[in-house]
């Protein structure tokens, strides 16, 4: 099964949940009509794979009364559920509020993370979060709304720690960009759990090539389920579930962790 498929699911469930809200049965005769029949509607909210169209899903949530920007990105994300490379707009996420990569990392096993110049987001203190955020071009009535959110994702992410594996692998400039004595603390306590690495390249013992570029690396529970490269710009957040993309940044990452030295070794 393509792990990229997963997005037919989140569809699925989205619009499940779409239905709901409007107070419908999934035996709705209108939505039936919509999707061709009960039993189509049934295979798509249990992510059965179905012959609908971007246009049908789009019909079914306005029919449900969901948002516009719901209602344009499940057309949108359903464009791609057989691809094994697609992207998601950053606008898309903001505007709609679904961000497929969190859906991805509630599902994993696995997360290998690479960072440049950021702490990773699942082990950022409150304070280094929130500075982050007063620093970027959101809005400050949206910043507590962000802060909230990202403090529940740590929270569902680090209360799994006995069932996933988070390997985080740092440039020095992350530990040397804002990382107060608070934050190098909450990420030497989480270091010392068995499932949690976090090691460090330091800056004198570079260049390191291919390293350059933040990405993250997801595996899965379902071994029948491939690894995604995520990588996120400004502009878009991009995933990857080829052989080749995830087996080249496999290899990146497992050398970048070689070279680097136990968090615990880092002196300021």
């Amino acid at each position: 099964m393509s792990t990229v498929s997963e997005l037919r699911r989140q569809v699925g469930r989205e619009l499940a949940a779409q239905r709901e809200l409007a107070g419908k049965k999934v035996t709705d005769p209108e939505a039936a009509a919509i999707a061709g029949s009960t039993r189509t509607l049934k295979r798509l909210e249990n992510g059965v794979p179905t012959r609908l169209t971007y246009a049908v899903i789009g019909r079914l949530a306005r029919y449900y009364g969901a948002p516009d920007q719901i209602q344009f990105e499940l057309e949108r994300i359903w464009r791609y559920v057989n691809d094994d490379m697609w992207a998601q707009p950053s606008h898309a996420v903001e505007n709609s509020g679904w961000d497929a990569y969190m859906e991805f990392e509630r599902l994993a096993a696995g997360l290998d993370q690479f960072e440049t110049m950021y702490v990773p987001g699942p082990v950022q203190t409150e304070f280094y979060m929130r500075r982050l955020f007063e620093r970027s071009e959101v809005s400050r009535e949206r910043i507590p709304v962000l802060i909230e959110h990202r403090l529940a994702r740590q929270t569902e992410l680090l209360q799994k720690l006995g069932s996933i594996r988070l390997r985080y692998l740092l440039t020095e400039a992350v530990l040397k960009n804002g990382c107060d004595d608070e934050q190098l603390s909450r990420m030497l306590e989480l270091d010392e759990h068995p499932n949690v690495t976090i090691k460090v390249l330091e800056l004198a013992d570079g260049p390191y090539p291919l390293m350059d570029v933040p990405y993250s690396v997801l595996s899965f529970r379902n071994t029948e389920e491939p690894s995604i490269v995520y990588l996120e710009s400004p502009y878009e957040r991009r995933f990857y579930e080829n052989s080749d993309a995830v087996g080249k940044y496999h290899q990146i990452f497992e050398g970048g962790l070689r070279q680097a030295k136990s968090l615990k070794e880092f002196q300021r």
